[in-house]
């Protein structure tokens, strides 16, 4: 029996709204690498990178992550680690059957991590490169998330999430202080290893949005040493939260080699912020506009 005209428009019909559908979506996606990446409704995604993860939770696609590095904890989860972000296992990324695994550009470019990827890609894993998560500053950040868009297919969550990093910036900005603190970020292990981080990374973003200068007269990361902290004299003085935790709180701080010599310790202005802080996530507005409020209220 030879198919009718009308069997023919139903079949044509029934395609069109599968293809329409909400969960049918297909996209070549060009990675930071040069490499396109073809995606179809991918279920199975090992996200590397703490902003990767946290962008795909924004994205209401966290269902689909199976795994991640050891710094994709937020938001809470119990989504399997497959290691160190800085010497990824391929062996162990394999296992977990991904049919995408999406990473950034500065953690990938890791000399272990180059030949990891090539090693995914033999194996028949796509590979997905994002730009990198530690340059770019809240822009880099959302060329990331339109990217993990177009993965998905949710470019309407994509923009409404932009639209609240405005909203969030605006009332930064609102809430700068009136006095500009010259600031520096501080990197502590613990008493005997603390470090100064230059413009680099996130820490420069955080101190410029919430309203501060960073005074460190270079880009990378410099030993601390009592010379230099004296030297350059900061107003306000910021590490990590862990970074605290492991000097003892804000009394440890202020034994750290010159603080105490400086405006920041003898004012006591020392200040913690979130772990993550030297990659440049979603939540870089949230971060600045707490630190905006502290510092508002302390220079005037």
């Amino acid at each position: 029996m030879r198919p009718t005209h009308t069997t023919l428009s139903r079949a044509a019909l029934t395609l069109g709204l599968l293809l329409a559908a909400p969960g049918a979506h297909a996209a070549t996606v060009r990675g930071a690498d040069g490499v396109s990446v073809s995606v179809s409704n991918p279920r199975r995604v090992v996200a590397l990178n703490a902003t990767t993860v946290e962008l795909i939770y924004r994205l209401g696609k966290q269902g689909t992550i199976v795994g991640t590095d050891v710094t994709g904890t937020y938001p809470p989860n119990k989504i399997p680690s497959v290691g160190h972000w800085a010497q990824l296992p391929a062996e162990g990324i394999i296992a977990l059957k991904p049919d995408l695994v999406i990473g950034t550009a500065d953690n990938l470019a890791m000399p272990a991590n180059q030949k990891v990827t090539q090693q995914l890609r033999a194996a028949g894993v796509k590979v997905l490169v994002l730009p990198a998560s530690d340059t770019g500053g809240l822009d880099g950040v959302r060329t990331r998330l339109n990217i993990l868009a177009d993965v998905y297919g949710v470019p309407g969550a994509a923009q409404a999430l932009s639209r609240s990093f405005d909203t969030t910036l605006k009332a930064a900005q609102a809430n700068r202080p009136k006095v500009t603190p010259r600031v520096l970020f501080l990197y502590a292990h613990g008493p005997g290893d603390a470090s100064i981080y230059g413009t680099d990374g996130g820490a420069d973003d955080l101190i410029t949005l919430a309203g501060g200068r960073n005074v460190a007269p270079f880009r990378d990361t410099r030993p601390l040493t009592a010379e230099a902290l004296v030297a350059l004299n900061p107003d306000a003085i910021i590490l990590l939260e862990r970074g605290l935790d492991a000097l003892g709180g804000i009394e440890g701080a202020l034994k750290l080699p010159g603080v105490m010599q400086t405006n920041a310790g003898r004012q006591r202005r020392v200040y913690a912020v979130d772990n993550s802080i030297r990659w440049i996530g979603p939540r870089l507005p949230e971060f600045a506009l707490n630190l905006a409020r502290q510092w508002n209220a302390d220079f005037r």
